[in-house]
């Protein structure tokens, strides 16, 4: 387009000289009305082709986000579902131990409530020498695997 229209400049100006300097101004200004309307109109198409691409972009992003949005939250339920069920277990756990203890405090009390023999209350009483074994004096190191008794 450049190229025919500075040919064209040339011819005029060839041809009419002083006169055609105002033809040349006129259609330089026309090319370049031209020119600037073409490059406008590319420019929207391209910025339309971007914006789709883009949108179709956001749109998978957005499809995602709402996908692991929903993930997460089915987690969370499955988490609280869990936490219910274990907090349950929990207090039956509880409940079973204070059957227990109240089971053992029921046994204990029955055992202090019994009364007791009389060889139960004085413990047997040892004499010192019997309490502690005696001591033999050896030569020999610790941890010697020698017998004793042959010496």
């Amino acid at each position: 387009m450049v190229f025919f229209t500075s040919i064209l400049i040339v011819i005029i100006l060839y041809y009419l000289q002083s006169d055609g300097l105002i033809y040349v101004t006129i259609i330089a200004l026309v090319a370049e009305l031209i020119n600037i309307f073409m490059t406008h109109t590319m420019t929207k198409a391209v910025e339309k082709r971007l914006t789709v691409q883009h949108r179709r972009i956001l749109d998978e992003y957005k499809n995602r986000l709402n996908s692991k949005t929903n993930a997460i939250k089915e987690f969370e339920r499955l988490q609280e579902d869990a936490v219910k069920k274990l907090y349950n277990a929990n207090m039956k756990i509880k409940e079973y131990e204070q059957e227990l203890a109240g089971y053992k405090t029921a046994a204990e009390t029955a055992k202090i409530h019994q009364p007791k023999s009389i060889m139960e209350e004085a413990p047997l009483k040892t004499s010192p020498e019997q309490a502690m074994p005696k001591k033999e004096y050896s030569d020999l190191p610790d941890g010697s695997a020698r017998n004793k008794a042959t010496d």
